[in-house]
């Protein structure tokens, strides 16, 4: 029996007001459940120290599905993921947008602190077409991907030969 899509990812993050607005702000996300959490509960359940509290707060796009799920865990924060590409774990998290919002996107980020790592571009994926992306590290340096994928007609022109270049 197949499992069904994702339906949340947990960031830890080391003030959950400040990342909520971030992504409320800067993605259009829509903040929902707002809960603290501790106790035998979800310490065993998820393996956590025994005296672990944080703060949550749930945040949805469009959808119920795919929603972030922000930790502010109890306790002093620490960033041990620092081998990039190479860390094991989560590399980053990539959210869909329509191609003509990508620019103001990536403005709108930039504004509210994010470390852009560059413009949006024009990439191609062999045997896939064209998409347009870029990145960004959010406030507690979590890698972020936003992407404008091409619509399933233009991979089958793509794929046929139909589309290349700068199409």
């Amino acid at each position: 029996m197949p499992v069904s899509e994702v339906h949340h990812v947990a960031v830890t993050v080391s003030d959950v007001d400040r990342a909520a607005d971030f992504y409320e702000q800067g993605l259009g996300y829509r903040k929902t459940l707002r809960t603290d959490v501790g106790g035998p509960g979800i310490e065993g359940p998820l393996g956590l120290p025994e005296g672990t509290t944080g703060k949550v707060q749930y945040l949805q796009g469009p959808s119920q599905i795919g929603q972030l799920e922000l930790i502010e865990w109890n306790g002093t924060k620490v960033r041990t993921a620092t081998g990039g590409h190479l860390e094991l774990g989560t590399f980053l998290l990539s959210f869909q947008v329509p191609e003509a919002e990508m620019d103001e996107l990536h403005d709108r980020l930039a504004g509210l602190g994010a470390d852009c790592l560059g413009r949006p571009q024009r990439v191609l994926l062999e045997n896939y077409g064209y998409l347009t992306a870029f990145a960004a590290r959010d406030l507690d340096g979590n890698l972020l991907e936003f992407v404008a994928l091409p619509t399933k007609e233009q991979i089958q022109a793509y794929r046929r030969g139909e589309a290349r270049g700068d199409e």
